[in-house]
């Protein structure tokens, strides 16, 4: 039969232990009332008792003096005689009436009626009134013994009924409690299975299971607990399989799968890690971007995207996850070493095809042009002549695409930036383009700013961007549409918007326009290549710049390119003013080269000194000072890298500014290093070694809070440094595009931190660590580029730490006003 529940018990427990109590203690009280009740008849009845008596013993008096002094001769004593003794007898009676339940009482009233009886026989009797009242008198005493035994009566029947309730009352909380105790002991037992289950179930036991007994509510928790020990179980067994199944597939990977903790610890690898990098075991400390690192990747660089690296032989791609909790990263690390062997053969291939296709596409096109000059040709003929020469002239873009293309995957294309009016360079796009506009009847506007500030841009490649991005708007418009190129300067960068309404692309289009050979809406009109945009995007990338495209399908595309303004130091003009009386050592083997610098430099006002070799310049440069040289690097002898290597290494010329005059193309060879390329453009080079010179002067950038701002504009003032104020990475990214700084300093708190510290771009560095991390200790550290780790300072030692590093640059002889008290 079903168990009553806890709740049930208890109440029923409660109800019975009531039910006795409220019986005890009724029976309890109809003792005491019952006792004090008859208590107060018995005194009362002995009260009127003993009351009674004083009446009879007053009549008996009265009878007494009736006798003595009213004779029986007379009418009136006879009279006077009978209402006495009438007075007696009834006062008798009443006490007899009184002393019923009394015999003692009853036999003393008797009593005194036979003495008040021989009195009236014997009025004269000497001793007749004395025995008349003795019995009354012990009548009354009679009552006072009643009124103690009563008393006594009441006093032994109360301590009764106390006791009985008290009595009660203890055997019906003995029996409370052991009925409790039976209680809890009916409930102790299942709980205590069920916490030992608990515990065997958090051991690992999966298989426990406890009875289902006891009270309803122990049964419903045991049969709760069995069910959650049946899921744990059942759960426990889908986990292990399908833990299984994953370390069999992380085993099985052709992929490397490393696991880090948060030092960078290797933690754990499966078997193809020992494989591609066999140094990755866990233990150690060997991934990251620290020298001699078994995977020399930059960890916040893996975060972003795919990163590959050269390891035994193997090109290897890399990408990142942070954990949660920062818990650490995974590396997951990929041979791609066939996928960068089909690369390279295809680039290979693309440039060997396009170099070779170029030979007999000129002498095609060459002569094309020559026949359709011929005289006395048909229309016929003409027509056909005409087809050719689009095509060829078609062939010919492809192939100059597919170059540019091959150059910028082998990192061939050079950047020459300058500053450049780019009102003229958009003036000579459109002109060029202006005749095949009229042809399909398009409108084209021009809207470029009279007060447009130059931007630091190549002319030669930025023509080209201008040039495709006007071509896919002429091609991709109806006759009659309306094509615009807008130019916009804002605080730091210069925009260059160029509009279309043509048919415009989807979505889907616009997210892959900047893939290689892709065409919007899938080209099946014939017009594009599908690099132009590639290739646009790669210059853009390459000028520190970025593209943006908005389109809407039947609304038009628009196009936005954005580039950093070509600012020196504040005003271009200053370069030019920092040569005047100047000395320049002109280094160069070529003397007509080193006779045609001087020329451009002396019409600046420059003094200028050529010599034709290294060794001859660094003999010079010891023997006597000059503020600055110019410097060819594919030299013979000791070349300009041998020589920019001793200048640099040399305390006395570490801080000399060298610009670099030269077709050399190693670009990373000379980083920090002010580069003119060959042919020489006489305005770059002014320009540059311009900038070169004002670089000298001490320049810091800060990029902080406005509250952290504070505190460093009070440590760098203490040692009087000057600096210029950056609130974010955009900010910093702009003034280093416009000004050339030795150091960097950027606060840790920043939002964006590691984003300001990677576009620290320190043009006017001479010396490493440029870049430091102010560190507030009052809140957390964000993750910062491996590049600026072990720079971090407190804000308060900011400025000391800035002084030590420029100390060896002060001392060196630099020019006054360089920021410095």
């Amino acid at each position: 039969m079903p168990r009553l529940s806890i709740a049930t018990s208890f109440r029923a427990a409660l109800l019975g232990l009531t039910v006795v109590l409220a019986i005890v203690a009724a029976l309890g009280v109809a003792a005491l009332y019952g006792s004090r009740q008859d208590y107060e008849n018995r005194l009362s009845d002995a009260l009127q008792l003993q009351t009674s008596a004083g009446r009879v013993l007053a009549a008996g008096v009265v009878e007494e003096a009736t006798l003595r002094l009213s004779p029986v001769s007379t009418a009136a004593g006879r009279e006077r005689r009978r209402r006495a003794r009438a007075a007696y007898v009834q006062s008798v009676a009443a006490a007899r009436d009184l002393a019923r339940g009394d015999r003692r009482s009853l036999a003393l009233l008797a009593e005194a009626a036979r003495a008040q009886a021989a009195l009236r026989r014997a009025p004269g009797a000497r001793n007749a009134p004395l025995a008349a009242r003795a019995p009354l008198v012990l009548l009354t005493s009679r009552q006072d013994d009643r009124i103690a035994a009563a008393r006594a009566s009441a006093r032994h029947a109360s301590r009764r009924a106390f006791t009985a309730i008290g009595v009660g009352g203890g055997l019906a909380v003995l029996v409370a409690i052991l009925l409790v105790a039976a209680l809890v002991r009916a409930v102790r037992s299942p709980l205590d299975e069920l916490v030992a289950a608990s515990r065997r179930l958090a051991d690992g036991d999966r298989g426990v299971h406890v009875p289902e007994d006891g009270p309803e509510e122990l049964q419903l928790l045991a049969r709760s607990f069995n069910a959650m020990a049946a899921d744990v179980q059942a759960a426990t067994e889908r986990l292990e399989s399908e833990r299984r199944r994953l370390d069999l597939t992380i085993r099985s990977l052709g992929d490397a799968l490393v696991q880090l903790d948060g030092d960078g610890t290797v933690t754990a690898a499966n078997p193809r890690a020992a494989v591609l990098v066999p140094a990755l075991v866990p233990g150690t400390r060997t991934a990251g971007d620290d020298a001699g690192a078994a995977l020399p990747v930059p960890l916040d660089a893996a975060l972003r995207e795919e990163v590959t690296t050269e390891t035994d032989g193997r090109t290897l791609a890399v990408t990142a996850a942070a954990l949660e909790d920062g818990g650490g990263h995974v590396l997951t690390v990929r041979d791609v070493s066939e996928r960068a062997r089909l690369e390279r053969l295809k680039s290979e291939f693309v440039a060997t095809a396009s170099h070779e296709l170029r030979s007999p596409l000129t002498s095609i096109k060459g002569f094309v042009e020559l026949l359709a000059e011929t005289q006395g040709l048909t229309d016929r003929q003409r027509s056909f002549l005409d087809i050719v020469q689009v095509s060829t002239d078609r062939l010919v873009d492809l192939v100059n695409d597919l170059l540019d293309v091959a150059r910028v995957e082998a990192g061939a294309v050079e950047i020459h930036r300058r500053p450049t009016d780019l009102a003229d360079l958009v003036g000579e796009v459109t002109r060029l383009l202006e005749p095949r506009l009229h042809q399909r009847a398009q409108e084209l506007t021009v809207d470029v700013p009279a007060d447009l500030p130059r931007a630091l841009l190549d002319p030669a490649r930025m023509r080209q961007v201008l040039t495709n991005l006007l071509t896919n708007a002429h091609l991709y418009t109806a006759d009659g549409g309306r094509l615009a190129v807008r130019v916009r300067a804002d605080r730091h960068t210069i925009r260059i918007a160029v509009e279309d309404t043509g048919r415009g692309m989807s979505a889907e289009d616009a997210e892959h326009v900047f893939d290689r050979f892709y065409r919007a809406g899938g080209g099946d009109d014939g017009a594009g290549t599908g690099l132009g945009l590639a290739i646009v995007r790669s210059l853009v990338d390459l000028h520190g710049g970025h593209i943006d495209v908005q389109s809407a399908l039947g609304e038009g595309t628009t196009f936005t390119v954005v580039l950093p303004y070509a600012i020196v130091l504040g005003q271009a003009a200053a370069a030019r003013d920092a040569l005047r009386g100047k000395r320049v050592l002109i280094v160069d083997d070529e003397p007509e080269i080193a006779e045609l610098v001087s020329e451009r430099l002396g019409a600046l006002d420059v003094q200028t000194e050529s010599v034709l070799s290294g060794a001859e310049a660094l003999a010079r440069l010891r023997e006597d000072r000059f503020d600055a040289i110019t410097l060819d690097i594919l030299m013979p002898g000791m070349s300009g890298l041998e020589v920019l290597r001793a200048i640099r290494s040399d305390p006395a010329l570490a801080g000399l500014p060298v610009v670099v005059v030269s077709v050399f193309s190693g670009r990373e060879a000379l980083s920090g290093e002010w580069v003119v390329g060959k042919p020489l453009d006489p305005e770059e080079l002014a320009d540059t070694l311009g900038a070169a010179l004002l670089a000298s002067r001490v320049s810091v950038v800060v990029a902080a809070r406005p509250d952290v701002r504070r505190r460093l504009e009070t440590a760098l003032d203490e040692v009087g440094i000057v600096c210029d104020w950056a609130s974010d990475a955009t900010d910093v990214a702009a003034r280093c595009a416009e000004s050339f700084y030795e150091i960097g300093v950027v606060d840790s708190g920043l939002p964006d931190a590691a984003d300001a510290a990677g576009a620290m771009e320190l043009r006017g560095r001479r010396h490493t660590r440029g870049v430091l991390v102010a560190v507030d200790d009052t809140r957390p550290r964000p993750p910062l580029p491996a590049a600026v780790a072990g720079r971090e300072v407190t804000l308060d030692d900011v400025g000391a730490v800035i002084l030590g590093l420029l100390e060896p640059l002060i001392h060196r002889g630099r020019p006054t006003g360089s920021g410095i008290d």
